[in-house]
């Protein structure tokens, strides 16, 4: 046989099985596409772009969907959301799926509660795989804040199973503070179906610690127990870290303790210590402990902080309370000092330390209150009328950030000049009308909002509030809507026409300057012509209390302190937080809200 012929017949031979391979190579490439829809994320969304611009068909719908996915965490919704509408409607059960999905996923990145729910109903559970069923259950939990809290933990109850060893402790942490804030008739109205033992586990638990919390060696001795009748409970392979943090407290002695008292008696910020020093002396003087405690100052307007934590560790100090100036106070997180420090300021990246707590009288700290206290009064949107300028952006996103884990409606931000526009507004017959934009949260995402303003938070002075109530009141918008302010508005010895202008506003303050705790000194009076000052004093007896409950404030997740400045608590990072009561005017008199 010739060659060229003998090549010609093999060459035909050949051609069926490299058709055949190179097939099977197109059918494994669509798989491996349709199949990652399913798997995690691996690849920015310029990359699945791409890839989608080069292939056709099944497969380039598989990119386009990974494309989106990827979108979607990169806060790039709107282009998210024009690609998933540019899908034809005809799709295999599994492309459907992913992007109903998706669907969800935006809704939530979009804070559009309605639109969780909307998109979650459709999808169907079996046909996901355990990477789909976990991003299913994040957007339910998200979905159900602040609106279902049982269908909430139940959906972090299915979330942990699916979760990386990596992200187990934090579904466990976030199970177990849902959990505690259930209320005794929540949890009585609970009905557990005879399969939900891990659940049912999750409940005896909680009774375990709430039964045995007041004695540490009886809560050590019933956590064993249960973690031996239910080992294959997940909390009893990874317990919650606030429960593990209760089970390792042991309270420190500070009947000897010396106490460093940073703060700047020179130089920036200098003008506040006198009023945190006096209030912090005069609280150790009225303590029972006081009488064996140092005290002693040191002034970080004369030295770096790090010299002085030295100095004061060589002094023999037991607990540092301070700084207070911010750059200070992030300064701490570097130091190599071990002992217990509280520091009076907040940086803007918390370190994790555990014997470092934050204790800070922060506008935003009380926003996020007030966003607290207005969703449990029902309301579901909310709008702020705030100063424009640095102050009235941070107020705003705090309450925003506080409001956002509610769900539903998006908090509304309205901003206002200054006292003289104001004035000039109101002389002109001009209302105040309640729209406001919504809110950008710390995240970047914005929500969205529908439905009139149901309620008006007012962060201003008082002269401010004198003018803005009635601009309210002429516009109708305090009407349909109830309104509320922070501190910043109260000053004692407003007279009756302003008491009666305010008919039915509720407002916050610390309980020492309404008279709703004991007076710790008469000599906070001295500072009733500027509440600045009045709070800082509050802040320094305060400041006393938790320096001499340092081990339980940052060990015990469920410690509260009744402090001059509220309802003193902390979270996981050992930021203290403030309840404040709120006051509300009825009848030209001032009277706590129930």
């Amino acid at each position: 046989m010739r060659l060229t012929t003998y090549l010609r017949t093999k060459a035909s031979q050949a051609l069926p099985v490299v058709l055949a391979t190179l097939f099977l190579v197109g059918c494994q490439s669509l798989n491996n596409s349709q199949n990652s829809i399913q798997g995690e994320l691996t690849q920015p969304s310029a990359h699945y772009l791409q890839l989608a611009a080069e292939s056709n068909g099944d497969a380039q719908i598989n990119w386009k969907l990974l494309a989106v996915r990827a979108l979607i965490m990169e806060n790039d919704t709107k282009q998210a959301l024009n690609i998933l509408q540019e899908l034809p409607e005809m799709l295999t059960v599994a492309q459907d799926q992913e992007r109903l999905l998706l669907r969800a996923e935006l809704a939530a990145k979009q804070q559009d509660s309605k639109g969780m729910f909307q998109w979650l109903k459709n999808i169907n559970l079996n046909e996901l795989s355990d990477v789909q069923k976990a991003r299913y259950y994040r957007v339910e939990i998200q979905a159900n804040q602040g609106r279902d809290p049982v269908a909430q933990l139940r959906a972090y109850i299915n979330l942990e199973p699916l979760v990386t060893e990596g992200e187990k402790q934090k579904v466990i942490d976030q199970t177990w503070n849902l959990l505690n804030r259930f209320t005794m008739p929540m949890l009585t109205a609970l009905n557990v179906d005879a399969n939900e033992n891990t659940l049912s586990e999750w409940l005896e638990l909680l009774q375990t610690y709430q039964n045995n919390k007041a004695d540490n060696s009886m809560l050590q001795s019933a956590v064993k127990d249960w973690q031996g009748r239910y080992s294959r409970h997940p909390a009893s392979k990874m317990l919650p870290a606030p429960l593990a943090r209760a089970l390792g407290f042991q309270k420190a002695d500070t009947s000897t303790a010396n106490i460093a008292l940073l703060l700047p008696l020179t130089g920036s910020g200098s003008k506040f210590s006198p009023a945190i020093q006096e209030g912090f002396n005069t609280a150790k003087s009225q303590s029972s402990t006081g009488a064996g405690t140092q005290v002693k100052v040191y002034d970080t307007g004369s030295k770096p902080v790090e010299e002085l934590l030295a100095q004061a560790e060589q002094d023999g100090a037991s607990v540092i309370v301070g700084p207070l100036i911010k750059t200070d106070v992030e300064k701490l997180a570097v130091s190599p000092s071990t002992l217990n420090m509280l520091a009076l300021n907040q940086p803007e990246k918390l370190s994790d330390r555990p014997n470092i707590c934050y204790f800070a009288l922060s506008p935003e700290d009380e926003a996020a209150d007030a966003a607290r206290h207005i969703n449990a009064q029902g309301k579901t949107s909310p709008l702020i009328i705030a100063p424009r300028g640095n102050l009235g952006d941070r107020v705003a996103r705090a309450f925003a950030d506080q409001w956002s884990q509610f769900g539903g409606n998006a908090a509304r931000v309205q901003y206002f000049s200054n006292q003289t526009g104001l004035r000039d507004a109101l002389s002109g017959g001009r209302g105040m009308s309640a729209e406001g934009q919504p809110i950008t949260l710390s995240s970047g995402v914005t929500g969205t909002i529908s439905g009139p303003v149901d309620a008006i938070y007012i962060v201003a002075t008082q002269p401010e509030l004198a003018l803005i109530k009635p601009m309210l009141d002429m516009s109708k918008a305090s009407k349909s809507a109830s309104l509320y302010a922070s501190s910043r508005s109260y000053q004692a010895g407003a007279g009756p026409d302003f008491r009666f202008e305010m008919e039915g506003l509720q407002f916050s303050e610390i309980p020492m300057l309404v008279g709703l705790s004991p007076a710790i000194s008469q000599a906070a009076s001295k500072y009733s012509s500027d509440y600045t000052l009045a709070r800082l004093y509050g802040m320094g007896a305060d400041a006393w209390e938790l320096a001499n409950h340092f081990s339980e404030i940052s060990q015990l997740p469920d410690f509260k302190l009744s402090g001059s400045t509220g309802i003193l608590s902390a979270d996981t990072n050992c930021v203290v937080h403030r309840q404040l009561p709120w006051i509300q005017y009825r009848q030209g008199q001032l009277v706590p809200v129930k």
